[in-house]
């Protein structure tokens, strides 16, 4: 008669619990498919370059849980000759609806100012839930 080893019986457990996992996961990855996310954003290209560069209007789309409040902010950076024009603001969401949905975050310029051509963005959401802050981080047209 075989005596099975204490090293053997953990490794088949092992194996079956890893078997009994694996067997849900196709019908959980199915549900989280169907269901819609959380939260959600995306800077939109172009921005519009405004006062002569003094200040940029980034466009952005979100989506967040129906009912919350949420924070969108957003940060520029464009390389201008030898220096950087950056800026950052902000705007509140006051009711989010669920769906998706679009705001203008205004920001000023410091250092140098904007003008037309390639910059670099991130855009961040933040609501009073688990799961944020969301970001998004990538290149966009600056337009007058």
């Amino acid at each position: 008669m075989n005596k099975i080893r204490p090293a053997h019986a953990l490794a088949i457990t092992a194996v079956a619990a890893g078997a009994l996992i694996a067997s849900a996961l196709p019908g959980s990855a199915e549900v989280g498919a169907q269901s819609p996310s959380v939260g959600a954003l995306r800077v939109l290209s172009p921005a519009t370059v405004l006062a002569d560069g003094a200040a940029l209007a980034v466009q952005v789309s979100f989506v967040c849980p129906q009912g919350v409040n949420a924070h969108v902010s957003t940060q520029v950076t464009q390389r201008v000759n030898n220096a950087l024009a950056t800026g950052n603001g902000s705007t509140s969401i006051p009711s989010c609806t669920g769906s998706t949905q679009y705001a203008t975050v205004n920001l000023h310029a410091s250092g140098k100012p904007f003008r037309k051509g390639t910059a670099f963005a991130s855009g961040y959401l933040s609501v009073p839930l688990p799961g944020g802050p969301y970001t998004d981080h990538r290149e966009i047209q600056l337009e007058k």
